[in-house]
């Protein structure tokens, strides 16, 4: 099996967002060293609409948010296996409840019906049948590369091989899935996302977004490329919403305009003092875990974002839901941090 990705160190020169301030930096430092956030209640000063709701007695680096399932992971561990761990945001999804913690390591998880499907960075995709508050598993299926990354939609898994690319699965019976297709583009296949019936692979080590056309699930197509700077790209997550694809950097966030596939776009930088690591997209919001804190950016113009509020606490991974179904003002954010407990934090939009 191949090592884990390694987080790239943010290069010597670069252009932070704006100054910080010694204390700031301090601050920062000292979150860090404790692997939490300031007591419930505390907030950057900078930042008065994100506040700390709950802190979880769970630990893992990996979330994945699926309907009203919070799964809180960690990766495969050459080690050990590490559990994981499931909570119930139906009721208050400010207080997560808790349903088991004996779940398989994984680095993403995706659920279909009442059966979830497991990436773990083995070379297989492992599927568990959730019930009676346990997982317990019905398939695995040998797969062309380390599996990291996975998106369902209908009856499809579509799936980011680490070194083969886009694999497409047939999912339409859980227990006997099997794969109908594959796409390697000869990148470090990190995470995959979807546009319409457009497929878009991030590429780690190369800074690069590949595009696939996949009405054809038995065979999809290359259809584009965008090239970033070379060794810009971080950690291989990846957020699509309205024709944007938002992707995790060593110093910031890269947005790019994906309206036409064969002819991607730079939308813009967001240039940050330090390694982005996650990223999620709603309403015009663009939330990212990066190793000083939650960044909250107003992204309606894709080409000029407004940072609009930051936590400080490292998060290695987030899921974000309204607070409200109805409303686009409040959201909780769901941070995990591999140092630490993970975190129910909640941002308030104000206009």
């Amino acid at each position: 099996m191949s090592p884990p990705k390694r987080e790239r160190l943010p290069p010597t020169k670069r252009t932070p967002s704006r100054p910080i301030s010694i204390l700031r930096f301090a601050g920062a430092i000292l979150a860090g060293l404790l692997g939490c956030a300031a007591a419930p209640g505390a907030t950057d000063a900078e930042s008065p609409n994100i506040e700390l709701v709950k802190t979880l007695d769970a630990k893992g680096a990996f979330v994945s948010l699926e309907g009203r399932a919070l799964f809180l992971t960690s990766g495969f561990n050459t080690n050990a296996q590490q559990t994981g761990y499931w909570f119930d945001i139906g009721e208050n999804p400010g207080s997560p409840a808790p349903v088991s913690a004996s779940l398989p390591a994984a680095w993403q998880m995706a659920v279909s019906g009442d059966h979830a499907f497991v990436c773990d960075y083995t070379k297989f995709l492992t599927v568990c049948e959730m019930r009676d508050r346990e997982f317990r598993q019905v398939a695995k299926l040998p797969m062309p590369s380390q599996t990291e990354n996975i998106i369902i939609r209908g009856a499809f898994a579509y799936i980011a091989n680490h070194t083969a690319g886009l694999t497409i699965v047939d999912i339409s019976s859980p227990s006997r899935p099997t794969i109908v297709g594959n796409l390697n583009p000869k990148i470090d296949c990190d995470a995959v996302a979807l546009s319409g019936d457009t497929a878009i692979l991030y590429g780690h080590w190369e800074s690069r977004l590949v595009f696939a056309d996949i009405r054809d699930p038995a065979n999809p197509r290359q259809v584009g490329v965008f090239q970033h700077d070379p060794k810009t790209f971080n950690q291989g997550e990846m957020a699509v919403d309205n024709d944007l694809a938002y992707c995790t950097a060593v110093n910031g966030l890269v947005i790019v305009n994906v309206a036409d596939p064969a002819n991607p776009k730079l939308a813009s930088a967001v240039p940050l003092d330090v390694p982005t690591t996650d990223v999620a997209v709603m309403d015009g919001i663009a939330f990212v875990a990066c190793r000083d804190g939650v960044r909250v950016y107003g992204v309606r113009d894709p080409a000029l974002p407004v940072e609009m509020g930051h936590y400080p606490c490292p998060a290695s991974q987030l899921a974000v839901r309204r607070a409200h179904a109805d409303s686009g003002t409040g959201y909780h954010i769901y941070a995990a941090n591999k140092r630490g407990p993970a975190m129910v934090l909640r941002f308030h939009r104000r206009e």
